[in-house]
């Protein structure tokens, strides 16, 4: 078994930092996706997570750690109350690791870095460079895609490695840059892995660099308006002549109005023409009209008057009685209180209409009948 109180290499840290720094020391044999999950845990304050996880790959992919290491795993799983036993299930190999990886800085891997953590980088304290590189081989027992940019990140003793190694993959990802973030404090040894690749790393940011690259986003100092001083008119004993001269050289030019937007107020929209049946519908109604279209209330008057003879009621109100037919309508009841004034003239208007019609076949029955009389007496001759 174990024993985790035998003084540990990392006194003084606390225990996020010490996992984080274990993590930093495990780069480049775990995979890449758990390297990163578990320095997220680490931020969000899930230690207990974090090294559950850490020490869960390592032993799923029989990976080996130095006795030092074991040590501290147990010891941080101690103190995150999880089971400091399951440390004792780790692959122990005394063998110093030998680093595999090769690194390579072309193809700029610190391209978009500086303008993905412009406004991270100005919020996180003593932070002292970033560089970038690409690693060409795989890490750990499930490798992803390479080549896999590395982003190495420095810090000074005001630095907090979690928070920073989490603000800067999140600022990272959201720039659309996939890459593996290792961040580093003082006082912890680079192993061999770090330094590999800080080797061949180009540079991202640099605190208080005084070169410019075509990567590295500067903004520049906004340049005060330089200050109109006017010119000094050397005195003279010239004549005013000469005086009014300098003086018109030196008037300012006239100031322009300013152009003042003409705004021109929306259009009124034309009315809808009307077509030619709505303008005839308009017309002012004739007689004829005014007495063929009955109100509800004449109608219900002759319904009544001519309810022995529906065909003739039917004529009536359609104003088309038949033409060798006298129409013969009931008296009016123009003292009907429910029959207004309008009803009123419109019932005189249209007895009117029918007496007239009435007279007008009356008159042509008599001329007709006169007509054939006539004729029979002028065709008929003596015996």
């Amino acid at each position: 078994m174990v024993e985790v109180h035998d003084g540990p290499p990392m006194d003084g840290f606390s225990v996020p930092l010490r996992l984080h720094n274990l993590l930093l020391a495990l780069a480049g044999r775990i995979d890449d996706s758990a390297l990163t999950e578990a320095r997220e845990l680490i931020a969000r304050a899930h230690i207990d997570e974090a090294v559950e996880l850490t020490t869960g790959t390592l032993i799923a992919g029989r990976i080996p750690v130095s006795s030092a290491e074991q040590r501290e795993l147990a010891l941080v799983l101690e103190m995150s109350r999880s089971d400091a036993t399951l440390a004792n299930d780790l692959l122990v190999d005394e063998a110093e690791p030998v680093s595999t990886h090769r690194f390579s800085g072309e193809n700029s891997p610190e391209f978009g870095i500086a303008e993905a953590l412009d406004r991270t980088l100005q919020v996180l304290p003593d932070v002292r460079s970033v560089h970038a590189v690409w690693r060409n081989t795989p890490a750990g027992s499930v490798p992803g895609a390479l080549p896999q940019r590395v982003v190495l990140v420095e810090l000074g003793p005001e630095g907090n490695p979690p928070a920073v190694a989490f603000r800067v993959d999140t600022a990272l990802r959201r720039a659309g840059i996939h890459s593996v973030v290792e961040v580093s404090g003082p006082g912890v040894a680079h192993s061999e892995y770090h330094q590999a690749a800080s080797a061949a790393a180009s540079p991202a940011w640099v605190t208080g660099s005084t070169t410019s690259s075509a990567s590295v986003y500067r903004p520049e100092p906004v340049k005060a308006p330089a200050a109109v001083v006017p010119e000094p008119v050397a005195e003279s004993s010239g004549s005013r002549h000469s005086m009014r001269s300098s003086t018109a050289t030196t008037t300012p030019p006239e100031p322009v109005a300013p152009v003042v937007p003409i705004v021109s107020p929306p259009p009124v929209p034309e009315p809808p023409r009307q077509s030619r049946v709505e303008r005839s519908s308009e017309r002012s109604e004739t007689r004829a009209e005014r007495t063929a279209d009955l109100t509800p209330a004449e109608v219900a008057q002759l319904r009544q008057a001519l309810a022995e003879d529906p065909e003739k009621g039917r004529e009536i109100a359609a104003g088309k009685p038949s033409m060798h037919e006298v129409v013969e309508l009931p008296a009016l009841d123009l003292d009907d209180p429910s029959l207004s004034e309008r009803d009123r003239a419109l019932l005189r208007e249209l007895h009117a209409e029918l007496a007239e019609r009435e007279r007008a076949e009356a008159a042509k029955m008599r001329l007709n009948g006169a007509s054939r009389s006539g004729g029979d007496q002028r065709g008929w001759t003596a015996p």
